[in-house]
């Protein structure tokens, strides 16, 4: 069977690095970006627990459940995010991410739509973990429990 004028096999869906390419995104940018947007929205959903009473603390994070989570990258905006980011990091990585996440927040033209690709990508990743967890409510610390038994975290 002949393929479609694009390139693409019918019934193919892409993998997230061949969706990454198709929007200018380096893989392993896409990746970093990725990442940075869900420590950005577990901080502001952490924060937001902070706000209505909950005592700062680990345990806070830990408790936060990831739907509120995913909730939070629909429902906020970018600079909601970057107006809760910490101005003082524990490393050079940290810092970057969070610079770049700034930068992307500012831009135009085709880069200008990477960060509500990045937060459909992030609020599906998140709603799929919750859907299949064993555990009733699935928490941040829960998935930071988990990735660390799967050998994830470095």
């Amino acid at each position: 069977m002949p393929r479609p004028a694009s390139g693409k096999r019918r019934g193919h869906l892409p993998t997230r690095g061949e969706d990454f390419c198709e929007r200018g995104l380096d893989v392993g940018q896409g990746e970093f970006l990725l990442a940075t947007f869900a420590t950005l929205a577990m901080h502001a959903t952490a924060a937001d627990a902070l706000t209505a009473g909950r005592p700062a603390s680990i345990e806070t994070l830990h408790a936060t459940p990831l739907s509120a989570v995913a909730q939070a990258v629909v429902s906020k905006r970018d600079y909601e995010f970057l107006a809760g980011a910490p101005n003082l990091f524990s490393d050079d990585a940290e810092k970057k991410a969070v610079a770049a996440f700034r930068l992307l927040a500012y831009q135009s033209g085709p880069a200008s739509r990477w960060l509500v690709y990045l937060g459909s990508q992030l609020h599906s990743a998140l709603i799929t973990l919750v859907d299949r967890s064993r555990t009733p409510s699935l928490t941040c610390g829960g998935l930071h429990q988990w990735a660390s038994q799967a050998g994830l975290l470095p």
